[in-house]
This record gives structure tokens, C-alpha cells and sequence, in this order.
């Protein structure tokens, strides 16, 4: 019997291990012949509630690549805002990824005030002038809640991608960016309309909130199975990476 079930753990590890060898392996081929125009935007990513580093790292660690982007800085915000940097590569034309990790992680009105300090210190410390967003789930909220802040930090906000987010009780943006340019992401499984957390009908009032204020909006519905779609997974989605990169860094 201990035979028996010693097995079927050995089976189980190795079916395991292979799907996920297959799954980084899918990863790095959706990107093996993109190429992107090299930039000194920066692009930052924004965790959702509760999300931290692991929530993040998929994404930052598989656009990380020659002739794509690379991953230059980590921010860490504490409770009270101060803003700790991690330095992994120069800060150049290499569209440089920032992943922005808040230790206070459920409050997203805070973390968009806190957004503003990092984006200050981002323009102080390393010169950067044009930033990009990524928000999965709450943190599209964040982003959206600081376009609404004033007085905003001295960097302009050029392209915007949310992952699964929604936007309950907020009111239309305020002020006019006609730089910006919005791709709103909405996971389904199968044909629900659903990634098992935030329904369709609470992420298409963005449209609503933007109308009129930017450069240009775009919404797409991504489906797919619950492995795919689902709401944590969207970040780890393959498919994801080339959409993304693509549009923050378009090919001239």
C-alpha cells in the first residue's frame, strides 16, 4: 500500500513538474521573435488587493528580455508611504519595468496617493519622464484613482493596461489626457461573462468614466478555460504578454 501511494506521489510530481515546464516553455516562445521599439518609459505594475511580489513577478520576469524591456527597479512602499528602491539594471532606453510593491495592500484611494510619491522619487532619482501603467484587479483602481488626483507628480502618463479590473463608485475622470491610451482587459471562463471574481459588467464602465478625456480606449474580452481566465491566473496567462507588450511599447 505505502508502495502504492509512494508511486502515485512520484507520478503526480512528475505530471506536475511537466505542465509547468511547458507552460514557461509556451512563455517564452509567444516572445521569441517580438521585438519592440527601446524606450526610456517606464512602465510600473500595480498588484491588486492583496497582491504583492509573487502576484507580479510572472509578468515582469517574462517581458524581461532583449529587444523587449528590462526589469530596472523594484519600489517598496511601507504603511506610512516612504518609498524604498531596489536597483536591478540601468534605468535607460530599455524600457525599463518597475513593479510597485505596497506593504498596506487593500487600500486602493491610499495606494494611489502613495503612487504619487513613487512617481515623484521615479523622476527625482532616475530622470524618467513618461511612465506606463499595468494594474491587475485593484490595482487599475489604483492607476485610475491617481489620473483623478491633483496635483499629479511631474511625469506623464502615456499608455494604461487593466488586468480583471473594476471600478465601483467612481466618478468620471476630471481632467483631459489626450496622450493616454487605455486597454481594458476582462477575463471570461468559457462563456460566462465571469473570471470568477469581477464580472464583465464591472469592468466596461471605465469606458464610461474615460469618454472624452483620452487619447483613445480600447476594451477586449479574453476567454478561455478556468486555467487560463481565471481571476489570480490572469497575470500568468501567456497570451497576455505579447497583447501587453505590444501595445505599452507599439512598434513604430
Amino acid at each position: 500500500m505505502k508502495h502504492r501511494r509512494g508511486l502515485t506521489v512520484i507520478v503526480t510530481t512528475l505530471l506536475v513538474l511537466t505542465g509547468l515546464i511547458g507552460w514557461w516553455n509556451s512563455r517564452w516562445s509567444v516572445l521569441a521573435t517580438t521585438r519592440v521599439p527601446q524606450t526610456r518609459t517606464a512602465t510600473l505594475f500595480l498588484p491588486g488587493n492583496s497582491g504583492a511580489w509573487l502576484s507580479l513577478r510572472s509578468m515582469v520576469v517574462s517581458l524581461n528580455r532583449p529587444g523587449l524591456a528590462t526589469f530596472s527597479l523594484t519600489a517598496r512602499v511601507s504603511y506610512t508611504g516612504h518609498v524604498s528602491w531596489q536597483q536591478h539594471a540601468p534605468v535607460a532606453t530599455n524600457n525599463p519595468l518597475v513593479p510597485v510593491i505596497f506593504k498596506d495592500n487593500t487600500h486602493p484611494q491610499k495606494q494611489s496617493r502613495q503612487l504619487r510619491t513613487v512617481l515623484q522619487q521615479l523622476h527625482q532619482r532616475y530622470g524618467v519622464t513618461h511612465v506606463n501603467f499595468v494594474g491587475h484587479s485593484s490595482g487599475g483602481t489604483i492607476a485610475y484613482d491617481y489620473l483623478n488626483r491633483q496635483p499629479p507628480a511631474p511625469v506623464t502618463v502615456e499608455r494604461w493596461i487593466c488586468i480583471g479590473a473594476d471600478f465601483p463608485e467612481r466618478t468620471g475622470l476630471r481632467t483631459a489626457e489626450p496622450q493616454l491610451h487605455i486597454l481594458n482587459l476582462a477575463g471570461n471562463i468559457g462563456r460566462t461573462d465571469n473570471d470568477s471574481e469581477v464580472p464583465d459588467n464591472t469592468v466596461t464602465p471605465l469606458a464610461r468614466l474615460v469618454q472624452g478625456h483620452v487619447g483613445s480606449y480600447r476594451y477586449e474580452q479574453l476567454h478561455g478555460p478556468i486555467w487560463q481566465m481565471q481571476h489570480s491566473l490572469l497575470h500568468e496567462n501567456p497570451a497576455l504578454d505579447r497583447k501587453m507588450i505590444t501595445f505599452l511599447y507599439p512598434p513604430s
